[in-house]
């Protein structure tokens, strides 16, 4: 091991280590008698550690590492260098420390333990002496910086530091070298870990809804360490990619919000959320966490349909928005179907209507755990009731209406009725008529003049039939009755008279 007497003497002798540029980062704008107390400052301090080496070395053996203990001591958890392996701080790794005093802001774990491979990683056998004490005297005089985190990091390189320093080495061997840095870089947010930690506590390895994802993102990124965007965020989606079965729609949602927040941070090369951005962030989970995806998707679905949602149209949607047998059938998802019936109200029919009294109260009666298949089945039993349209063949044709934008023609209109009405089972002036009746009601703004005398046309036949006792119209009625219809919707020009003088 080189002493000090004969390293100063080859500095003497040799040619200068350090270039101008290097002296003046080294010695800043401090006068030459400030240069001098610190100098002095710095060989006590150096004294000072030799004498506690000893009882430093015997503390080694029996301390273990304990979270992160790096407030408790001045050069991490595992105390200052040897007196054997004392080396002057590294040049290259006090460059390295200085760019962190360039930045502003907490430091983080990954920013850290980047700064520390670039300090050290230069394979000149100082990882454990001189980078090290540029390196840790740094951290120790810019603790107020560092995330609890980072201080892991610095814990981790002492730990590393002083094993090597116990062997007699001032380098970190590559093979610990290497294990460091993946322990640094495995060092994840305590924040965002404590919330993913309570998350499974409170789910039980079950379904994690959206409420429960939203809840953990906001306690996650509640210690504004500058982390929302950066660390924390991984956290969260290495946790959801190890549980990406468990997560429900809204949760998925939910991360998607997330995401959507960080990256607009990281955009603008930020790894923190400032006070709005973390409140409108928290507004949006909560109200994406709240709602029911399913549910959502349904009414999604009857917001297309043009016209007045018939009991069936209700009906359906309800079975595919608590499908999902996520355990919200009665509270998410019903109040999804609430809401939407709120701003549709007069979109809905009398039979529509029923249909979701009916969901009401087979809700409040299954109480906040949802229905069991047992409940869920009766409940649409009860709704099958509740039919706007009768005839299925019918129901079938005046869909295809309502799926139309616009006006409905005489054509559109007898083209149903041929459709809906021509099945030969003796309905055309029974429920095929009554559910036709009852569209046209519901639809007359959409009518046109032509339409309106196609409805007409079928009123009289299928009345005729009516009073001699038929609920189907006879076959030959049927076509008359379709040829109307079909003249009354494209009625012929009429030819210009010319008059002789």
């Amino acid at each position: 091991m080189t002493t000090i007497k004969s390293t100063v003497t080859t500095s003497l002798h040799g040619k200068p280590a350090l270039g101008h540029k290097e002296h003046a980062v080294l010695k800043g704008s401090s006068s030459p008698a400030k240069q001098a107390a610190e100098v002095k400052a710095t060989l006590h301090n150096m004294k000072a550690q030799m004498e506690g080496l000893k009882s430093q070395l015997a503390d080694l053996k029996a301390q273990q590492r304990d979270g992160d203990r790096f407030t408790q001591h001045g050069h991490g958890c595992w105390g200052t260098p040897s007196r054997d392996n004392w080396q002057p701080k590294d040049l290259g790794a006090m460059v390295e420390m200085n760019k962190l005093n360039q930045t502003s802001g907490p430091i983080s774990a990954e920013q850290f333990a980047d700064s520390i491979e670039a300090a050290v990683g230069d394979l000149d056998g100082q990882a454990a002496s001189g980078e090290y004490r540029a390196v840790s005297d740094w951290a120790a005089n810019n603790r107020e910086r560092l995330t609890p985190e980072a201080r892991q990091v610095m814990d981790i390189y002492s730990k590393y530091a002083a094993l090597s320093q116990a062997r007699g080495e001032s380098g970190i061997p590559q093979d610990d070298f290497k294990k460091m840095l993946s322990e640094m870089r495995d060092v994840g947010d305590a924040g965002a870990k404590k919330a993913l930690a309570h998350l499974d506590s409170k789910t039980h390895g079950g379904t994690v809804s959206g409420q429960d994802m939203a809840r953990a993102i906001t306690r996650g990124t509640a210690d504004h360490d500058g982390q929302a965007a950066g660390a924390e965020l991984k956290e969260f989606e290495k946790w959801a990619s190890k549980n990406e079965s468990r997560l429900s729609p809204e949760a998925k949602e939910v991360l998607d919000v997330y995401r959507k927040h960080a990256q607009a941070a990281q955009a603008e090369g930020r790894t923190g959320l400032t006070g709005r951005e973390t409140a409108a962030l928290n507004k949006e989970l909560r109200k994406v966490g709240a709602g029911d995806v399913s549910a959502r998707k349904a009414t999604e679905a009857l917001d297309k349909q043009s016209g007045p949602i018939s009991g069936e149209d209700l009906t359906k949607a309800i079975k595919d928005g608590i499908s999902d047998t996520d355990g919200h059938s009665s509270t998410s998802e019903l109040k999804e179907f609430e809401k939407w019936a709120a701003k549709n109200e007069s979109r809905l029919t009398p039979e529509a209507q029923e249909v979701l009294k009916t969901y009401q109260q087979a809700a409040k009666k299954a109480g906040p755990e949802g229905m069991t298949q047992k409940e869920a089945d009766a409940m649409f039993k009860k709704m099958d009731g509740f039919k706007t349209f009768h005839d299925s063949s019918m129901r079938d044709a005046l869909e295809g209406l309502d799926a139309k934008q616009g006006k409905i023609s005489g054509s559109d209109l007898t083209a149903a009725i041929e459709k809906g009405a021509g099945d030969l089972d003796g309905q055309a002036a029974g429920t095929e008529f009554t559910d036709t009746m009852k569209w046209a009601r519901q639809n007359y703004d959409r009518l046109t003049p032509e339409a309106k005398k196609v409805v007409d046309t079928y009123e009289k036949y299928a009345t005729r039939s009516q009073a001699q006792g038929s609920t189907g119209i006879d076959q030959k009625d049927f076509k008359k009755m379709i040829n109307e219809m079909k003249f009354v919707s494209n009625p012929p020009r009429t030819r210009p008279m010319f008059y002789a003088a």
